[in-house]
Formats: C-alpha cells, structure tokens, sequence
C-alpha cells in the first residue's frame, strides 16, 4: 500500500467532533484508494488564516523538507489546508510538499488533482473562496461584538482595576460575579462590567486624589501603595504602568471605551482616538472634573519629554546631591524619572548610571535612600522662599537649597501658577511684571553712580 500521512484543523474549540469527522472522512478515502496512514499531524482549535501557532502544520512542513516516509498528504479540503488571505500563500506550503516529492491530495472535493490546468484553476478558486469566507465571518463577527459592547457587554479578557465581570442572563437577570480565569457557562449568556470589590474602589479613588487634589507623582503614588502594603490584582507591586492605567481608564467615570484597536487576521492596528466608541456602562466612581484634571496633568506631564542630556543631567544632579545611586533611590526621587525609564531609554540602568559619572562595583539596591520632596515641603519651601525674597522667580527656586528644581515643583503640582496658588500666592502677569519693573528701579537706585 501507498504511505500517507493526514493533517488535521479545526478553528475552534467548540468544534468539538470536526477532528473525529475529518480523520473518519480521510480514513475511508484512504482505504478506497490504497492508501495506508502512517502519520498523523494536528491543529485543533486553530485559525487558518495564518500559519502562526500551527505546530502541526510546521511539523508536517518540517518533516517533508527533511525527508518523510510519505508521499502522500490527505487533507480533508483546501480550507483545511489554510484560509489565507494571499491564495498564493496557500500555493507556496503545497509546492514545497510537491517539490520534495510529497503530494498533497484533498479528499472531498470534486476535482481531480492531476495537475492540468482545470485541476488548477478549479483549486485556485477554491483557494479565493476560502479566505473569502474567513473574510466575511470575521467581518460578521467584529460587527456582532460591536453590537454586544454597545449594549453594555465586555467582549473578553480582565476587567479594569476596581471593576468585576458578571453574567447577565437572557431574561435581563444578574447571574454570578466571574473570578479572573472564569467565563460564562452558557452561549445565551453576556458579561457586563460592574463595580468591584470595595477595597479596589477605595484605592481607585485614593489614587485620584493623591494625584489630582495631593499633587503627588505617578511613581511616588506607586510607592506609596506598595510601602502601605496594598497588593495589584495580578502578581507584582505597584509600579509607574499600573498606576497610569488607572488614572487614563474612562471607565472611572463609568465610561467604556472600546474599538480603540482593529485587529484583521492576527495583526492589531491602533485606531485613532476620534474612532474610539464610548458607552456609559455604570455609575461613575470619581467626579467628571477630578477625572479631566488628572488627563490634563497627565497630558502635561507627557508633553514634557526628555532627551537623553537632560535625563542624564537629572541622574548627575541626584548623584550629586545623594553621592552614590540605586534603583530604589531613583523610583522615589522626584527629581528624576524612574529607574524604568531609564532602562527602557539606555538599555540598561547601569549604563544609564555610568554615563551619569557613578560605575557600581556592587549590586545596586543595597544604599539607604534619603527622603523626597512631598507636596508639603514643597509648599512650605515656597513660603519661606515667599518670606524671605517677597517674590518668586526661577532663579530663585533654582538658588533655594531647600527647594528642588522648577520641574520637580511642575511635575508635582502642574504648573508654577498651580503650586504658587497652593500657599494662597496668586498674581496676574501684568502685576509680575509691574512687581519686576519696581525691583529693577531699587536695584539702580541703590547702585552707586560711576
């Protein structure tokens, strides 16, 4: 008898009998035509539209280039095959089986693979119908999960931080609150968002006000929560990522915002913002206007990018003041970004040290890290400042050995106007610059003339 090998592929798991049919349909093809299988290669629960994930089929394909004991390959269809989008795709794994003296031999359809050129264009058209109906399904399926989303349904994956998942049955009533890993046990079943546990709301809205109304930094919120001992949802403390997507997450204002990415085929496109669909889904956990100040600040903050002196100059300046670096020293320091940053800008945080001027010859991590400036000893700084000069300018902040720099002050409170408004120091631009005339007018007067 002729050696055959068979490949097998379903695109669900729910397909649960589409291998079991296709192994009985190959079987019986095989032994009508005399074939006897001595292989057998499997994709279960896997797309055809992409060769990614297919151990099976790079299996099959690996073997053949090196040699099998086969020289036949029984394939139930050419949508079994693979629905690719590029039908030539489809072509090119089939004619290196070919070339390597393997045939590959679809069972249940109508035409006859002898190579003419019916055979071919007839697989040809098969090959555009394939993908063509993976086209439409996917096109079906991406406006059905539009649907449910803008009905208040979340189409997969975990809730945001301070929100759940639960079941709501066909006849409108709540089923259970799903666990991480959980999903819904029946088809006529949808998920909604909804609140959380009360100790994850309780720290949403703490992270909030630490930012917006305490003016506190992103990393120095992430410190804050990991040194009170408040655990993340997943494994991991707190960190800059997790606290930022808390803060830019609509869904603390009760807002889901969804088609905010287009994934075609295995690969996933950002959509622009103005593209973005948004549903109220629940009832808000923090304020309109705390949730805009906090996109304000963050805007501001990311506006503010640094290059690679000035972040450098920032860890020479923390060197400087400190006398030695370290990782955790760096993630509490507002006056430099966070030792993150710092790898994901130089690669590494010991390159990033070295070029500051401070060569480790131990572990980092091992240095008692001094105390940061807070919201409140920024404040106080400032009224000493306020005391002493009378007035504010950023050569004075820059002079003030009890003050950090103007950025740090920015970073912390949004702007100059925002920390000087703090201690109750507001004035126009038109009194600043009146205030500056009347200064410089003392100044000359107390000048001898030459």
């Amino acid at each position: 008898m002729k050696l055959a090998a068979q490949y097998l592929r379903m695109s669900t798991d729910h397909q649960r009998y589409s291998l079991a049919n296709q192994a009985a349909l190959i079987s019986d093809s095989a032994a009508a035509e005399g074939y006897e299988i001595v292989r057998s290669y499997e994709d279960a629960g896997k797309s055809g539209v992409t060769t990614s994930g297919r151990t099976g089929l790079k299996a099959l394909l690996r073997d053949v280039l090196s040699g099998a004991p086969f020289s036949t390959i029984l394939v139930v269809d050419v949508s079994r095959w693979g629905r690719y989008q590029d039908p030539d795709e489809a072509a090119h794994y089939e004619f290196l089986c070919r070339d390597a003296g393997v045939r590959v031999r679809y069972c249940a359809e109508p035409f006859d693979d002898d190579g003419s050129p019916t055979s071919a264009l007839v697989k040809s058209i098969k090959r555009v119908m394939a993908a063509e109906y993976s086209k439409q399904l996917s096109d079906r399926v991406r406006a059905a999960l539009r649907r449910k989303m803008m009905a208040g349904s979340k189409g997969g994956g975990n809730p945001p931080y301070g929100f759940a998942r639960q079941v709501l049955n066909a006849d409108g009533s709540w089923g259970a609150v799903l666990a991480t890993g959980e999903r819904r046990s029946r088809e006529d079943q949808s998920v909604c968002i909804v609140h959380g546990p009360q100790n994850e709301i309780d720290v949403l809205r703490r992270i909030f006000r630490l930012f917006v109304k305490d003016f506190r930094g992103v990393t120095e919120i992430a410190n804050m929560l990991n040194a009170a001992g408040v655990p993340y949802r997943r494994p991991g403390p707190w960190d800059e990522g997790r606290v930022r997507a808390v803060l830019k997450n609509e869904i603390a204002i009760g807002v889901f915002a969804f088609n905010r990415t287009t994934s075609v085929f295995g690969e996933i496109f950002p959509n622009d913002r103005s593209e973005w669909i948004r549903v109220r889904i629940t009832e808000p956990l923090v304020s309109r206007s705390v949730f805009d100040a906090a996109q304000r600040k963050l805007t501001l903050l990311k506006r503010r990018e640094l290059s690679d002196d000035d972040m450098i100059g920032k860890l020479r300046r923390l060197l400087k003041k400190d006398g030695h670096l370290c990782r955790s020293q760096i993630d509490a320091s507002p006056l430099v970004s966070n030792a993150q940053a710092y790898v994901r800008r130089f690669g590494t945080l010991d390159e990033a040290m070295r070029l500051a001027g401070f060569v480790t010859t131990r572990r980092y991590g091992v240095h008692l890290c001094k105390a940061v400036y807070s919201a409140d000893d920024i404040a106080n700084g400032l009224r000493r400042l306020l005391s002493e000069k009378g007035y504010f300018s950023a050569d004075l902040i820059k002079e003030a050995e009890y003050l950090p720099s103007e950025t740090t002050i920015c970073k912390r409170f949004g702007s100059l106007s925002a920390a000087y408004e703090v201690i109750g120091y507001s004035s126009s631009l038109s009194e600043l610059v009146a205030a500056a005339w009347v200064r410089r007018r003392d100044r000359e007067k107390q000048t001898p003339e030459q």
